[in-house]
């Protein structure tokens, strides 16, 4: 009878945990010394950060240094919200803004996987609004001089940026028609911004230029269309269940707004949150308040290239399948063949080139595309390590997120590293992934060794 009593006590705990979407296999950080790290260097990550707190540089920070799958570093910095003084925790939340394209760009490469699509169709073969569009005569141009498109867009296009669409967070004629659409507004569903992005001319004819742009919003519309699901619905389904992504979504319930960091800025030499209080500093549409604080309402946009809320576990999980070609904890999300063909740059040598001139999202540049740094379906890809300024391996992929949200994947070195913070607008706050980048290389003992 006891027994008895005892598993239903046990069931309903298992139970009551999972509802309450908590992951039921906790992190494990190890000594980095079983990975091939310095205990002693990569704690200097800590005392980095803390140092930039001190001085009010960053209100707070979590990082993640993961090496052959077993995480080696996990730290809370600071605060999660500076203004109240609430500590920041490994399991704060964070909105991602463009780390949300990977995952987005995933999604629409299972599809590929099971023969959905071709990456040469037309976007039109799936969204008839985008048969007939224009093109601006140049980027420059005003919106009343176009020219007929000399080609389609195609679903290639989207995943790596050369579709001729644009980003809209600048602050010219065109980005300004290209806001006013509403085509972020968090009442704008896909379906509707599809039809809002087809009544404004493409930037730059389809594959003639890399251009920063919405292409994973399209690549998340094509997810619904051709999987009848939801975007959410289809997420939650493929990628976040099966890798145990219990803190990654569109909404942050009643019960986890707690958790929730507010975005902060500096106004009077003082980091404070982003809204109604202290408003918001000066720039595109990503800073106003109606953006940055809607997340706790189920609104109609589910983005593909921003909208996601995670914790620096979970985006380790993704990131972590990706690097492990599709598998995590004998789930698989996507086959390594599509892994590789994902991680391949896909720009070719004229639109690399142009990447740097055109690289349009002026407010974020963790790195400015460069010929040394490729693009592939979803992720920037190192090319060339010698004329590249960083540490990362040939191979590694890499992007970040508009609130200082980062992450790379380095094939060669077996490392995953993410870092999470919430700043806009505020002066040297890329630093963060340069620094990061010297402190982890600088903790991997054969390197040091070989050098």
């Amino acid at each position: 009878m006891n027994k008895i009593f005892l598993l239903r006590v046990l069931f309903f705990l298992t139970a009551f945990q999972v509802s309450l979407g908590v992951s039921q296999d906790s992190l494990l950080v190890i000594n980095p010394t079983e990975v091939g790290f310095s205990s002693k260097h990569l704690a200097k990550i800590e005392s980095h950060f803390q140092r930039k707190v001190d001085r009010g540089e960053l209100a707070g920070i979590v990082t993640l240094v993961a090496r052959k799958g077993k995480i080696a570093h996990l730290s809370a910095i600071g605060y999660q919200d500076v203004n109240q003084e609430i500590p920041m925790k490994t399991n704060t939340l964070f909105r991602i803004y463009s780390m949300t394209k990977p995952i987005a760009s995933t999604a629409l490469m299972m599809l590929y996987q099971d023969n959905q699509f071709q990456l040469n169709d037309p976007l039109s073969k799936f969204i008839p609004e985008f048969k007939d569009l224009h093109v601006l005569k140049t980027p420059d141009s005003s919106l009343d001089e176009i020219f007929e498109m000399q080609r389609e867009p195609s679903v290639l296009d989207i995943l790596r940026h050369t579709a001729g669409f644009a980003h809209g967070l600048g602050s010219n004629e065109y980005d300004n028609a290209f806001v006013e659409t509403g085509i972020f507004r968090p009442e704008t569903s896909l379906a509707e911004m599809m039809t809002a992005l087809a009544s404004i001319p493409l930037v730059n004819q389809p594959g003639s230029a890399y251009r920063y742009s919405i292409g994973p919003d399209i690549a998340l519309r094509l997810v619904e269309i051709i999987s009848k699901m939801d975007a959410d619905d289809y997420l939650e389904q493929f990628i976040f269940g099966p890798l145990a992504m219990v803190d990654t979504g569109y909404v942050v319930s009643s019960e986890n707004t707690h958790r929730l960091s507010p975005v902060h800025w500096i106004k009077d030499n003082k980091l404070v949150p982003i809204g109604v209080r202290y408003g918001s500093p000066p720039g595109g549409v990503l800073e106003n308040d109606w953006s940055v604080n809607n997340y706790t309402v189920d609104h109609e946009y589910k983005g593909g290239s921003l909208g996601l809320v995670s914790t620096v576990e979970d985006y380790w999980r993704f990131a972590q399948a990706i690097l492990n070609g599709g598998i995590l904890n004998d789930k698989r999300i996507i086959d390594e063949s599509v892994i590789q063909l994902m991680g391949k740059n896909h720009l070719t040598e004229q639109q690399q080139y142009l990447a740097a001139i055109n690289f349009q999202e002026s407010s974020w540049k963790p790195d400015t595309l460069s010929p040394d740094i490729g693009f592939g379906l979803g992720f920037a890809v190192v090319e060339n390590v010698e004329g590249y300024s960083d540490s990362k391996s040939k191979g590694s992929l890499f992007w970040a997120g508009a609130a200082a949200t980062y992450f790379w994947i380095d094939p060669v070195e077996d490392i995953v590293v993410v870092a999470m913070t919430q700043h806009m607008g505020v002066d040297g706050v890329w630093s963060i992934e340069r620094d990061l980048t010297k402190l982890v290389y600088g903790a991997l003992a054969e390197r040091r060794k070989s050098n």
